[in-house]
């Protein structure tokens, strides 16, 4: 009888509360998780050289890649099956968190909805504030002019962020929006992958 493969999933690292949520690694024995740096989507470019670092690794370990990304980077999609990976379906890491509908809903009833999540939240300076000059008044007004509602996708476990989000709405003059994860969309989609 033929040994099932080793596998990999390689995500970002806004996804970790989610799979630690989902214990999948218990789940799947056979499976390791390799997460990302979030802050790397400053860059695409240096996003996708990165994840083809891990793709190149995981393939000389045999293991069977899954690619645990948005579309983060032009032609993900294209680049996965040119180098044997497979990609978790979906637009970006918000509508994976959310659901479909959800996140499209959201986004139906706020034309310029800004989404953040836990990881964005604790990391605002690093990953935000510094890379687009947010604390120049101006650049900040530039940059948000056409967004008017900040939308928190809370995951579970998130401890205390209900407050640094309304100072970030604050901070950034939009309507703050609190809205929980739903995990059952990309557990489907993730397992489907997997199994």
């Amino acid at each position: 009888m033929r040994t099932r493969k080793e596998e990999i999933v390689i995500a970002c690292g806004v996804f970790r509360p989610c799979m630690r949520h989902m214990k999948i690694t218990e789940r799947f024995p056979r499976l390791r998780l390799r997460f990302l740096p979030s802050n790397l989507h400053i860059n695409p470019f240096i996003l996708q050289r990165r994840v083809l670092k891990e793709i190149r690794a995981a393939k000389r370990r045999n293991e069977r890649i899954t690619c645990l990304y948005g579309e983060c980077f032009p032609g993900i999609d294209d680049f996965c099956a040119e180098h044997g990976a497979r990609r978790v379906p979906g637009c970006n890491c918000y509508q994976m968190l959310l659901g479909r509908d959800l996140f499209h809903r959201l986004i139906d009833e706020t034309a310029g909805t800004y989404f953040l999540e836990q990881e964005l939240i604790t990391d605002f300076e690093r990953c935000c504030a510094q890379p687009l000059e947010l604390h120049d008044e101006e650049m900040r007004q530039e940059f948000f002019k056409h967004y008017r509602k900040l939308v928190y996708v809370r995951q579970p476990g998130d401890r205390g962020l209900e407050f640094k989000a309304q100072e970030l709405a604050r901070f950034l003059d939009l309507c703050l929006d609190i809205r929980d994860s739903d995990y059952s969309h990309l557990e489907r989609r993730l397992l489907a992958l997997i199994e």
